[in-house]
């Protein structure tokens, strides 16, 4: 007590000798403060002093041992470690265990969640019922016109759109295929565009110093036409070559050019049922011996003969056809035509409104008619012919003409169920037709032996749309919409093909087994002015060519396709069967050479000498392939020489 007296005395001399140095008034104020504060702390001094005395008033030591064995001092632990339970329990209380006031199972609780989905559905169709019957009626309400339009307006299934979503959005942009080439303006306007393939130049078998001098002559020429017959040739990078008139006296209905580069023919129609069949001769531009002399001593300014028309082209009336009338009355309308092959023959072939295709040969005659559909009254839409094979498209009907027996064979395809509106065959294999629907729908159809027939794949119904027109190149499928739903513009998409690849391995699935589309379907799609008419020309190793007639008929446009099909890597046929082979093939040749080395050694005339002396036993016989065969046939050969003579 006494130590904790001096504690308190001694500390309260020390701030009062801490705070001498201050100020006189506020030392004062210090001073007075620490003296306060010093008898505070002798108040609690005395008050723990008094409980000591105390807790020795009642004749317990209050002080324990060290271990803490006595009672007393076990009570004491006991009680603080209470009160320092207490604290920890202010300081931190402990976290709230919430106990469930039901409980149900999982399958119960689930049951509850779905009747609280469907409530809350029924409340939704209950709003949505009263706003569309609000919107029927004409009753105002506070939202835009447009709005009132969009709720009201027919559109596509909207789970239609998001599942074929990822097979009709582009994959890639159209600038990075289609190159524009030319733009060819047009004096007056035209109505049709075809490309007339040519022979590459290389192919040629002139060895003139002239013809291997000029220019190489390109791969397809553009022509175009107008309804009074006025005809107009360029080449793909504009430039005119020809200008005639095919010499019809009623407007021009439809055009065709010869599908192969052996024959340049372009074919002509008129609502009369005329037809004219023109040759057209081509070849470089070479001067003549006179212009030559001529530019030789003439004393103007010469220019390269190269800045002028590359090409000399010619055209020359070939053949005149008419459509046959239906008894006394006039002819029926021509609705389609086409310059097709078969077996070495040309044909051209005219559609007309009954149903009939009208077959012509080369020379002009008609060599018959074939009723092409089994719909009375329906006239044929389509022809589309290669050196392959042609088809005929008459709605529900379509099928393969034969040209050289006069019939036709009507296909029906198992899993197609529909109208088609167009259809072409495949650039790349025979069998197959690509076709489309009237809802614009593209297919893919597989023909066997040109009688049965199956669907290979069908592309999504959003990815294209009615009105459409079809072309066929490797790997890909042009699709040209003349009229977006909204009008006035029209577009072009190239459709992927490379799920066909896969075919032969889900063949054995069963007749009705549809490839699916590929997931990116749509490669690129290019929207563009509309077009009047337009044409592509397939080139092997070049891109494809594309031309397209203003709706105006005053301008072409001329791009290029530049696009190439990724074709799998050719099966090998040997497989396992390789290596075998080629060790055989070591062994046998080592073979060979050992037993050829050990006939020099024995002298028994190489190896064939050792192989012989095997087979005859080790005797020298007939069989004794160890002579020198040479000499002996060309002691043989003088013997010969002398027999006859006289000596």
């Amino acid at each position: 007590l006494k130590f904790r007296l001096a504690r308190a005395g001694g500390g309260a001399e020390a701030l009062q000798t801490a705070s001498g140095g201050l100020s006189p008034p506020l030392g004062r104020h210090r001073r007075g403060a620490m003296r306060a504060l010093a008898a505070l702390r002798a108040l609690v001094a005395a008050f723990i002093a008094a409980a000591y005395l105390a807790a020795g008033e009642d004749g317990e030591d209050p002080t324990c041992a060290a271990d803490s064995s006595g009672e007393a001092c076990r009570g004491e632990a006991a009680s603080a470690s209470a009160a320092a339970g207490a604290a920890a329990t202010k300081r931190a209380p402990a976290p709230a265990v919430r106990i469930p006031s039901s409980q149900a199972s999982l399958i119960a609780q689930e049951v509850d969640a779905l009747k609280g989905i469907i409530q809350t559905s029924q409340e939704r169709i209950r709003l949505l019922t009263e706003l569309h019957e609000a919107l029927e009626s004409g009753k105002e309400l506070p939202i835009p016109d447009t709005h009132v339009r969009a709720l009201l307006e027919n559109m596509p299934l909207l789970s239609e759109v998001a599942g074929d979503l990822g097979r009709t959005i582009p994959t890639a942009a159209p600038e990075d295929y289609l190159v524009s080439k030319a733009v060819i303006p047009l004096d007056e306007e035209a109505t049709f565009v075809r490309f007339m393939p040519l022979r590459s130049s290389r192919a040629s078998t002139s060895s003139s110093s002239s013809h291997s001098s000029s220019a190489p002559l390109p791969s397809a020429l553009l022509i175009t036409a107008r309804e009074d017959g006025a005809v107009r040739v360029f080449t793909p990078a504009g430039e005119l070559a020809l200008a005639f008139s095919a010499g019809h006296d009623h407007p021009i209905t439809h055009m065709s050019v010869a599908p192969s580069h052996e024959e340049y023919l372009l074919a002509t129609c008129d609502s009369g049922g005329i037809i004219r069949v023109h040759r057209a001769s081509v070849r470089p531009r070479r001067l003549s011996k006179e212009e030559k002399n001529s530019r030789r001593i003439s004393t103007d300014e010469k220019v390269s003969q190269h800045l002028g028309a590359s090409l000399n082209v010619t055209m020359q009336l070939h053949r005149q056809m008419e459509v046959p009338s239906d008894g006394d009355g006039p002819a029926s309308s021509v609705t389609a035509l086409a310059l097709a092959q078969q077996g070495g023959n040309k044909y051209l072939l005219a559609g007309d409104a009954a149903g009939r295709v009208n077959v012509f040969t080369r020379n002009g005659t008609l060599r018959g008619q074939i009723d092409a559909t089994l719909s009375p009254g329906r006239g044929v839409d389509a022809l589309s012919a290669t050196s392959s094979g042609t088809i005929f498209v008459s709605g529900h009907d379509w099928g393969y003409l034969d040209l050289d027996k006069m019939g036709v064979t009507h296909m029906e395809c198992t899993g197609f169920l529909g109208e088609l509106s167009t259809a072409v065959l495949d650039s790349q294999q025979s069998t197959r037709v690509i076709a489309a629907d009237e809802q614009g729908t593209v297919w893919i159809l597989s023909t066997k032996n040109k009688r049965e027939c199956r669907v290979d794949m069908g592309y999504a119904p959003s990815a294209t749309h009615a009105p459409i027109e079809l072309a066929s190149t490797r790997g890909y499928i042009i699709a040209y919409e003349p009229s977006t739903p909204g009008g006035g513009l029209a577009s072009v998409v190239a459709l992927n093909t490379s799920t066909l690849i896969k075919s032969r391995s889900v063949a054995g699935k069963g007749p009705d087994f549809v490839l699916p589309p590929p997931d990116h379907s749509v490669v690129w799609r290019k929207v563009r002015p509309a077009a009047r008419a337009w044409a592509m020309h397939k080139r092997v190793k070049e891109g494809d060519l594309l031309a397209f007639l203003s709706e105006e008929g005053k301008e072409v446009e001329v791009l290029e396709l530049l696009m190439q099909a990724q074709s799998p890597p050719p099966a090998d046929n040997l497989g396992n069967f390789k290596m075998p082979v080629i060790a055989v093939a070591v062994v046998l040749v080592l073979g060979y050479q050992y037993l050829k080395q050990k006939g020099k050694g024995g002298g028994a005339g190489g190896g064939l000498g050792a192989l012989g002396a095997l087979a005859g036993g080790g005797s020298r016989g007939k069989f004794d392939f160890g002579d020198d065969l040479a000499s002996k046939l060309k002691n043989k050969r003088s013997l010969a020489g002398l027999k006859g003579r006289k000596f």
